[in-house]
């Protein structure tokens, strides 16, 4: 019979001291590239749903201007909004092309 996969699950965020992180169940099969059908069949497997927080617009302006200015290093100002919607918790808190972002999951029926 085969082993049945564990899911991921939601755990208690510790941002290293220039406020990134990741869960390390996250896309651990992937290289630093992941495509969409890699995420897409990583979701599927792990039975979630993501969305995207965008530091840009989640914080005021200073606070962004202030890190695209200190050389793209330190994201440890911005205090991420949780999601009003219940169930989301935080898989990632990474730099992209247009700065910082926090990916989110959230469990869906299989």
């Amino acid at each position: 019979m085969p082993e049945e996969s564990v899911l991921i699950q939601p755990i208690p965020v510790h941002r290293d001291a220039n406020g990134w992180w990741s869960h390390p169940g996250y896309l651990t099969e992937y290289d630093d590239e992941v495509t969409t059908a890699q995420l897409n069949d990583w979701c599927t497997r792990n039975q979630v749903e993501t969305k995207v927080t965008h530091m840009e617009s989640d914080v005021d302006a200073d606070v962004f201007d202030a890190y695209m200015s200190d050389g793209q290093v330190d994201c440890s100002a911005w205090e991420i909004q949780q999601p009003t919607e219940p169930g989301w918790f935080i898989l990632s808190i990474h730099n992209a092309e247009d700065g910082p972002v926090c990916v989110w999951g959230r469990r869906v029926a299989p």
